[in-house]
């Protein structure tokens, strides 16, 4: 099979196309081949060597998928041979077939293509983890969603729009914040021509957020946390503001860090306001909760509440130039690669 490859630790023009054998199966994994591949943030971080449990060089990189289920393991009861599926992996889906536990896979619905399945289930999976689950949402209270426009934050604003709640976003350009808007946000915010702090408090009459959703951190975070209302929920589940669109600098990762406010325990618990830090990739004691967790997604696509969106499609042989648009953030909604279209 052809991969993919991160040869060494960087930019997108380290990655490199090898031939590899079909991966063998372990017992409890299914064999799937790759129709499809979503790029997340995370890809990026794990190409430089800065995401949690990412292998030295060489390793194929590559969190989600879509394809169709070649062949499964002895122990294997949820799947057979020719099903649908869609999932992730800690490493291994720039691939023209990935080896995976078949507890990190769900069934595709019938009306869902294969891009859209490599689009849905680790972005959904974030917004639904972060909202519903973390912050427990609920209707008519105040949803601040940063980086709006992308594949997780336009999740988050359909599931907010579900809860009833109101929800406010902010992207970096009209365009993005048009998008949001098209998808539901009841307000929109362009963080590089207004103070969406200042904007937010006004449209709120004064109140702030009662939940914040931030993939971004540094002055983002800083700046949110001034204006979460009391009980309010702030949500960490990035900080894609350490990259830019040369790569990974030091020094500015050290100016984001710093531009994030140490939180004081006792502040904390006076402010009545709560933190939450997640990683998907990371929280992988939680398979009962995690396949749970997948089947109300799915449940939430079937009802036409939350539906992915798709703003760029490469072909597999363009994959660097794939991750080169992710990371310069011009990107909307979930960047796909089609392996075989």
């Amino acid at each position: 099979m052809k991969a993919a490859v991160v040869t060494r630790y960087g930019g997108p023009d380290v990655l490199e196309f090898r031939s590899f054998p079909i991966p063998t199966l372990k017992p409890d994994e299914i064999l799937v081949k790759v129709r499809a591949i979503g790029l997340n943030f995370a890809d990026i971080f794990g190409r430089f060597g800065v995401y949690p449990g990412t292998p030295n060089p060489p390793f194929i990189p590559g969190l989600e998928f879509a394809g169709e289920v070649s062949a499964v393991g002895d122990r294997v009861t949820l799947f057979r041979q020719g099903d649908r599926a869609m999932g992730y992996s800690r490493t291994g889906s720039h691939a023209e077939y990935v080896a995976v536990n078949e507890k990190s896979v769900a069934r595709m619905p019938g009306a869902m293509t294969y891009p859209e399945g490599a689009s849905y289930i680790v972005t959904t999976l974030t917004a639904y983890h972060g909202i519903i689950r973390l912050a427990n949402l609920r209707a008519g209270e105040r949803l601040l969603i940063h980086a709006a426009a992308g594949g997780v934050g336009l999740a988050a604003v359909q599931i907010g729009r579900h809860l009833q709640a109101e929800v406010f976003a902010t992207a970096g350009s009209d365009e993005k914040v048009d998008l949001a808007i098209h998808y539901g946000a009841h307000h929109g915010m362009n963080y590089r021509t207004i103070d969406f702090a200042a904007e937010m408090l006004r449209l709120s009459g004064d109140y702030g957020a009662d939940v914040v959703m931030d993939s971004v951190g540094g002055d983002v975070f800083r700046k949110s946390w001034k204006i979460l209302a009391q009980m309010g929920r702030y949500v960490l589940l990035g900080i894609s503001a350490v990259a830019g669109k040369r790569g990974l600098n030091r020094l500015k990762a050290a100016r984001v860090y710093s531009a994030m406010l140490p939180i004081f325990p006792p502040r904390l618990m006076q402010s009545n306001k709560g933190l939450f830090g997640f990683n998907l990739g990371t929280l992988t004691a939680k398979d009962t909760y995690l396949r749970e967790a997948a089947s109300d997604i799915l449940h939430l696509y079937e009802i036409g509440a939350v539906k992915p969106v798709i703003g760029s499609v490469f072909p597999f042989a363009k994959i660097v130039e794939a991750h080169r648009f992710l990371q310069t953030r011009r990107s909307v909604g979930k960047v796909v690669v089609e392996v075989d279209a």
